[in-house]
């Protein structure tokens, strides 16, 4: 199921092109960071905790300081690649600091050219070469690259997931979708969100709607039953992949100086993770029931700032987030139901932040589809204006 849009392929040669040229900006931006101390800066985040763990201990534990027990903090795919690393180059070596830099680079490379591909089948050529160019030239998606985190890698799984989901059409295709959402939520479950209304829009009036959605979330629940059964083994609680939904949310809203990032001798190291995320959950739930209206304005004022952040990168972030607003409501005018897949990110998404707290990184994932949709909004405005003009000659 497509847009009735044609589109006209262009020769593979500028498409690696594309790919190219992102990856020669964000190797150039990555090695000045090196230089400066860069990933080597983040060797003591969870990701490298973790993965410190993995290769000393054989373990996924200890996510933060003074606590070397089991954690279900972080998902698991990033702190395994991070350890896969430091086995092969060293543990916090400079050699594993310019292959990790690597991996997340050609990550964030290739998605330009899955935006592109995603692009030119369910909108234009033009679309998909302007918002594959925009993420390949992006000078606030070069630095994600530099993170120590599964931020690159999220926003390569929500793509190729939404390609995926869109193109989906037999049995096999959509028991295929499932394992691959199921993966990606093994490396940020938060991307998992958009995705029930994207069956629902995809699948509603398919006469295959029950076995297609069947076989998608029996695959996706199959990827992610071993590691909520190592985490009910490890941690005695139920987390199909994170732990720290309530205590985020607590962070959030209560008491940041609680974290366990803050002091290696406080309530987390004390009482153990699940312990610790129990009470928390217990605060949170109280807290909310006690103050709905600055809850719900609190997390207002932070579904704003998740579309602005960096106030450094405002005229970047202002445009992108109207360009993406307008192409939901104009999307949604034009195709209905056949838009809600690809406006579902944007809608989505935002609100497991705005519960918690926001900074930069969390958007990231979804900005392929916010790219896409600004994009499109340019291509209608610029059609737009060249018929007014068209119109205004010929009287």
């Amino acid at each position: 199921m497509r847009f009735p849009v044609a589109f006209a392929r262009r020769p593979i040669q500028s498409v690696w092109l594309m790919f190219m040229v992102a990856l020669l900006y964000r190797l150039v931006a990555g090695i000045h960071f090196l230089r400066i101390g860069g990933i080597t800066f983040q060797w003591t985040n969870e990701m490298a905790a973790i993965a410190h763990s993995l290769v000393l201990r054989h373990a996924f534990a200890g996510a933060y300081r003074g606590y070397s027990g089991p954690t279900a903090w972080a998902a698991p795919v990033y702190p395994f690649l991070v350890a896969a690393v430091f086995w092969v180059f060293g543990i916090d070596s400079q050699a594993s600091a310019v292959v990790l830099l690597l991996l997340n680079t050609v990550v964030s490379s290739l998605t330009a050219v899955v935006i592109y591909q995603l692009g030119c089948e369910y909108f234009s050529e033009k679309v998909g070469l302007i918002a594959g160019w925009a993420w390949a030239l992006s000078p606030l998606g070069v630095l994600m690259p530099l993170l120590l985190w599964d931020t690159s890698l999220s926003a390569l799984m929500l793509s190729v997931g939404l390609l995926v989901v869109l193109r989906a059409n037999s049995f096999w295709q959509w028991a295929g979708a499932g394992a691959l959402w199921g993966a990606s939520a093994l490396v940020n479950p938060a991307l998992l969100a958009p995705l029930p209304a994207m069956l629902v829009a995809r699948l509603w009036r398919e006469s295959t709607r029950l076995k297609a959605g069947l076989a998608c979330c029996l695959t996706l629940i199959c990827v992610l039953v071993p590691w909520t059964i190592r985490n009910r083994r490890e941690l005695h609680a139920i987390y199909p992949v994170r732990s720290n939904g309530w205590a985020e949310i607590y962070f959030g809203n209560v008491n940041f100086r609680l974290h366990p990032a803050v002091s290696p001798t406080g309530l987390f190291q004390h009482l153990g993770e699940a312990r610790f995320v129990e009470l928390l959950k217990g605060e949170t739930i109280q807290y909310i029931r006690g103050h709905p209206g600055h809850f719900a304005w609190m997390s207002l004022e932070r579904w704003i700032r998740f579309w602005l952040a960096p106030v450094s990168f405002l005229p970047l972030t202002l445009v992108a987030a109207f360009g993406c607003w307008a192409g939901v409501f104009l999307l949604l005018r034009k195709f209905g139901r056949l838009a809600v897949p690809l406006v579902a990110g944007p809608i989505f998404y935002p609100i497991i932040f705005s519960m918690t707290h926001i900074e930069a990184r969390y958007r990231h994932p979804i900005e392929p589809v916010i790219y896409l949709l600004a994009a499109y909004v340019g291509c209608d405005l610029y059609d737009r204006c060249k018929e007014w003009e068209r119109k205004r000659k010929s009287r």
